[in-house]
């Protein structure tokens, strides 16, 4: 069967805007949600509401596919219909003060108490200051200081008199005491030793008075302080009567400020404040609204802290921690509810991985150990007690991430029991109702202007060229998005109410051009001779091929030469990139398959006798891929056969072993460049390319390719085995072989049958001489 030509209307596939019946997207209902992806939405679904450990959900899909808006959506709604966790509070711990211990309360209920307990230490704060300098403390102090004194007189009284009988005098000044005769005479050195002695005994006993005072004004602060401290406790019991959890953590906490007060009498130079407030304050470190139903936490960017929390320690460690000294990580903000992470971000920290591992795998809370590059200045080690974990993780992961997470971590398929995926594609039916109540969406969410029917259709065309196929279209709706958002920008710009279809291709456009530097410059390259590819006349073991180059996110096509030299030998087709290591392996495995089509066309009767060098000409990047395969056959074919080859067409696909031509990608690409190319030099109306039949659904070409076919100025043929293709190319008969397995005379085959015969005799000349 001979190449077949596409007229222009198989070379695209439109969508008109009467067949979208709207005028503008606010007559379409927007909806959230992606319809085309039932499958991907019916495991997700499945996955977050199966409640059991290590169902967790691995969303697969390509950026934009909506996996990550769907997760989020999916699990908003499961959630609301889930129990409200409870409040989480770190307790101070009496025993362990740098161990804080873990309560739980009612959602709600977690501020209250943490309010109650702030009101509490207020209040004894009050208390402190009351029972150590209040009006009763005062009072008790004067009375123990009048009792001091009234003894310090009478004793002064007795030492007085005691004095006077020894013929002396005692005089205080301050502390110290003066004695001297009442006579002139100095006094008995008896006399002396006596009331020295007497001195000695009043000191000893106006101390033994002051300590007595002391004593007794200790006590009375003691009681003072014990009589405070449980008139502050005494409401905030009687509050949470019942509670019998919250009765025995304030049980605990009243002995311990028990203590601590007592301590501020027995130990009155101790410089630490009147009581640390973490001794009696909590730490709020989740809270959730009454009936508000699971939560859902996402954390686009994860790191340790956002993961696990941060803490600090005090500098002491048999103190406890100030209230807030604990800030809750996604896992603490996420138990009982969802909590979605994207898996590339995620494993650019392999540490933090295991240890999300280690988590989900123990269902608890599993302290991290410390790490200087997230807790600069902090303690060495978290301070958050064991807790159990009970949620569901959802992995956001590309196709190729997720493999690799299957391939290479055993674990990951233990944990990650739910594949939920998004396709990159969508059929064009589905897409129907899809584009437009998406884009309706987009429009409001954004504030956009209205997109009419003929940006709609646009935008069609657009998801199709990315899909490459006429019966589908792109499903990576953020694209489109990212279009719609530039479109009007510059519809605004212009005054414009609404956004057509010229501002969707004016945006299509200047998105081009901004990211076409790399392609521009080859493309000039290519146009002035500078890169060699002819696109007129006929060459021996030459013939235009077209691959697809990226620069960033984005890809062109560009032709380039492919080139075979044959001679006598055994060695059959030499691949020259690959012998200086510039050709990948699906490369190199394509040039293999032409020495199978090869033997099976003409190895039949006696081994292959010839050797070839192919390669492509002017190229300096490293090739990979099979689509060129085609190409590097039917130089091949021409070099054995001598059969010139026609140099205004350009060829891609790949090929089977038995001559079939197989699909290939960037298809659009590569017609578009060698078209580009041959408008730059000249149209002839002969120009054009071959494309695997298999191809055919994938083209969505530019109009102005298209306008060219349809004038006959440019061509696409297809075809389906490398017959056709050489007939096409040649102008002859490729030749089909007799019952005896020769091809007959005047056909491609038949040359080379014959040029092979040929190279054979040589050889076995060449053997008989050596």
């Amino acid at each position: 069967m001979p190449a077949r030509e596409l007229t222009a209307a198989e070379c695209h596939k439109r969508i008109e805007p009467a067949e979208l019946h709207f005028q503008t997207t606010e007559e379409v209902e927007p909806v959230s949600g992606i319809a085309a992806q039932e499958r991907a939405l019916a495991a997700l679904s499945f996955g977050l509401d199966i409640r059991h450990s290590r169902f967790h959900v691995v969303v697969v899909g390509p950026p934009g596919s909506g996996r990550t808006f769907c997760a989020r959506q999916v699990a908003r709604r499961l959630a609301a219909t889930l129990p409200t966790p409870d409040d989480m509070l770190l307790l101070p711990n009496p025993r362990r003060p740098s161990e804080p211990t873990v309560l739980t309360l009612p959602a709600g209920e977690g501020r209250p108490f943490t309010e109650a307990m702030e009101e509490l230490y207020a209040k004894l704060l009050e208390a402190i200051h009351g029972a150590t300098e209040g009006e009763r403390w005062k009072q008790a102090r004067a009375r123990g200081q009048r009792r001091v004194e009234a003894e310090e007189s009478r004793l002064e009284e007795e030492l007085r008199a005691q004095a006077k009988g020894l013929g002396l005098e005692v005089v205080r000044a301050g502390r110290e005491f003066q004695v001297t005769p009442l006579v002139d005479e100095s006094p008995p050195s008896e006399a002396i030793r006596q009331i020295t002695a007497a001195i000695e005994a009043f000191e000893e006993r106006l101390a033994e008075v002051q300590d007595e005072a002391d004593s007794e004004l200790r006590a009375t602060t003691k009681q003072l302080l014990h009589d405070a401290v449980k008139a502050c406790f005494a409401p905030v019991r009687a509050r949470f009567e019942g509670r019998e959890e919250l009765l025995s953590f304030l049980g605990e906490v009243e002995t311990l400020v028990a203590r601590e007060t007592r301590l501020l009498v027995d130990e009155p130079d101790n410089e630490s404040p009147a009581l640390v407030r973490g001794i009696v304050v909590p730490t709020l470190l989740t809270e959730h609204k009454p009936g508000s139903g699971a939560p859902v936490v996402e954390v686009p960017y994860p790191t340790l802290s956002a993961l696990f929390g941060r803490s600090y320690a005090p500098p002491d460690t048999g103190t406890p921690p100030e209230p807030g000294f604990a800030v809750a990580g996604a896992l603490h903000l996420a138990n009982g509810g969802f909590l979605i992470l994207p898996a590339n971000a995620l494993l650019k920290n392999e540490a933090l991985y295991e240890q999300l591992k280690a988590c989900l795998l123990a269902s608890k809370f599993i302290v991290p150990e410390h790490n200087p590059t997230y807790y600069r200045g902090t303690s060495e080690e978290l301070m958050f007690p064991p807790m159990t974990l009970d949620l569901k993780v959802v992995l956001i992961a590309s196709p190729d991430l997720y493999q690799d997470l299957h391939e290479a971590d055993p674990e990951f398929s233990q944990l990650f029991k739910v594949q939920a995926r998004f396709e990159g594609t969508m059929p064009l039916a589905a897409a129907l109702a899809t584009y437009p109540s998406f884009l309706a969406d987009i429009v409001r969410e954004r504030k956009l202007l209205p997109l009419t029917a003929d940006a709609v259709a646009e935008l069609f065309f657009y998801g199709g060229r990315l899909a490459e196929s006429q019966r589908k279209v792109t499903a990576q709706l953020g694209l489109l998005a990212e279009v719609a958002t530039e479109a009007s920008y510059r519809a605004a710009r212009k005054g414009k109410p609404v956004v057509d279809g010229g501002e969707i291709c004016g945006a299509l456009g200047a998105a081009r051009r901004r990211g076409e530097h790399f392609r521009d410059h080859v493309h000039e390259l290519l146009a002035d001779g500078t890169i060699r590819i002819d696109v007129t006349g006929r060459r021996v073991g030459q013939v235009n091929a077209v691959s697809v180059l990226s620069d960033g996110p984005v890809t062109f096509g560009r032709p380039c030469r492919v080139t075979a030299v044959v001679y006598p030998g055994t060695e059959g087709p030499v691949n020259i990139a690959r012998e200086v290591e510039m050709s990948g392996p699906i490369h190199a495995k394509g040039v293999l398959v032409l020495s199978g089509f090869l033997s099976l066309r003409f190895a039949q009767l006696r081994p292959l006798s010839f050797g070839a060098s192919l390669v492509f000409e002017q190229t300096y990047e490293a090739i990979d891929g099979d689509s060129a395969s085609s190409s590097e056959l039917y130089a091949l074919v021409s070099a054995l056969s001598g059969y010139a080859l026609r140099q205004d067409l350009a060829v891609t696909g790949s090929v089977d072993q038995q001559g079939g031509v197989l699909p290939v990608g960037g298809l659009n690409e590569k017609i578009e460049a060698f078209y580009d190319l041959c408008a730059a030099k000249g149209l002839t109306g002969h120009q054009g390319v071959l494309i695997p039949a298999t191809n055919q659904h994938a083209l969505m070409l530019r109009s102005d390719v298209v306008e060219a076919i349809e004038r006959k100025q440019f061509h696409v043929h297809v075809v389906s085995a490398v017959e056709e293709g050489i007939e096409l190319l040649t102008g002859s008969p490729a030749g089909i072989a007799d019952d005896t397995g020769h091809y007959p005379a005047g056909t491609v085959f038949g040359a080379i049958e014959h040029r092979l015969e040929r190279f054979w005799r040589a050889m076995a000349e060449t053997g008989r001489a050596r």
